[in-house]
């Protein structure tokens, strides 16, 4: 099965708060990297071990996960605290990610969600090494000193000041706080982020090639991939800032469409689809949009059983989410709607306001205001 933001691919382990926890396949890959790295050191230090070596790098790697997973259920937790939806938490072989929607979100709550992962690491860590001295010498010694490392450096690798990393978060919020835009919130944290990349780049390999050592292979490779990984990671924030710019810049007002609703009880007779006042919008007994009514489908039943039709007879339904509330914030509307379509793959999305039928957005007189926006010219 495909995966989705509901539902990603892997084994669900866990559900934490109602939302599910995920090992992704390509976790495997790196557990069998940590298993072949650490390994062969305990082998030579415990040779008593013999092939249980192999298994302790494998508690190695158990140990590396429950870091992501806790990390990852942290902002999991607080970004439900503050109202976000979250769909799921997820564990591979770039580490972790928790998948939720943003929107309608603050500088402050931003800030909360990115830096409870870190601070989660840090407990952890400070916890393992308060019990590292009373553990039993050996492999349940080693086993926490690694965890408590693991848990320090993986904190202080999220906090390093550039997207995606939870530090770029930060960056993001703050200015986002101090200009009261979002999106130039998002492009600086995502040059800050390539700027990381640029740093780590020269202090993983610049620096040893300068004082005249020669990285090893190993050191040189994991560093090309992740920087690969934050670089690309920092692209895309950019990009993302760029087209959250061009949101601001188009009133929601332009694209949103009066709408008038028709029960779904009312007859065909009862509704004139030229009329003026409004697209008609078909709603329950509780007045939730479920339908359009399009001329096309009330021209095809004949005039004189128009009075005994129902309009439910010729509506086509349509799902729950195609219903998007407008809260009054342009930018955060607008993200809400791109959004929706991009989920729904929706012709039309009906909006409301306090709970009540506002009006109808057509997903290709939204992309030609934002055409006009940029300057581009009109689709055929």
């Amino acid at each position: 099965m495909a995966a989705s933001p509901d539902r990603p691919s892997g084994l669900r382990v866990a559900s934490v708060g109602g939302v599910p926890v995920y090992v992704g396949s390509s976790w495997l890959i790196l557990a069998v990297v940590v298993i072949a790295l650490v390994g062969p050191g305990i082998a030579a230090d415990r040779p008593d071990l013999g092939a249980l070596a192999y298994g302790v790098g494998a508690l190695y790697a158990v140990g590396l996960l429950v870091a992501v997973l806790v990390h990852e259920a942290a902002h999991a937790v607080v970004a439900r605290g503050v109202g976000h939806r979250v769909h799921a938490v997820v564990a591979d072989i770039w580490g972790g990610h928790t998948t939720y929607d943003p929107s309608r979100g603050t500088p402050g709550s931003a800030a909360a969600i990115a830096v409870v992962g870190p601070l989660s690491n840090l407990v952890l860590g400070l916890l393992a090494w308060g019990v590292h001295p009373f553990a039993p010498e050996g492999v349940p010694s080693g086993l926490l000193g690694a965890f408590a490392f693991v848990n320090v450096l993986l904190a202080a690798f999220n906090l390093l000041p550039g997207l995606p990393l939870d530090g770029g978060q930060l960056v993001e919020a703050a200015v986002w706080r101090l200009t009261g835009s979002r999106p130039r919130g998002r492009v600086v944290a995502g040059w800050c982020g390539r700027a990381v990349v640029v740093v780590v780049v020269v202090w993983a390999i610049g620096l040893p090639l300068l004082s005249g050592a020669r990285p090893d292979l190993f050191r040189v490779v994991w560093t090309v991939l992740i920087c690969a990984f934050l670089w690309q990671g920092a692209t895309a924030a950019i990009a993302a800032g760029q087209s959250l710019g061009v949101l601001a810049r188009l009133d929601p007002a332009r694209v949103i469409r009066p709408a008038r609703a028709v029960s779904e009880r009312a007859v065909l007779a009862d509704v004139d689809p030229q009329a003026a006042h409004g697209v008609p919008v078909v709603v329950d007994a509780l007045g939730r949009p479920l339908a359009l009514l399009s001329a096309a489908a009330m021209d095809g039943v004949p005039e004189e059983l128009r009075e005994r039709t129902p309009v439910s007879a010729v509506m086509a339904r349509q799902p729950s989410e195609w219903v998007v509330p407008l809260e009054g914030d342009p930018e955060e509307d607008l993200i809400a709607l791109v959004r929706t379509f991009q989920d729904t793959r929706a012709s039309h999305l009906a909006v409301t306001r306090g709970g009540v039928l506002a009006g109808v957005v057509s997903v290709h007189e939204l992309g030609a205001a934002l055409d006009e926006v940029q300057g581009r010219p009109p689709r055929p």
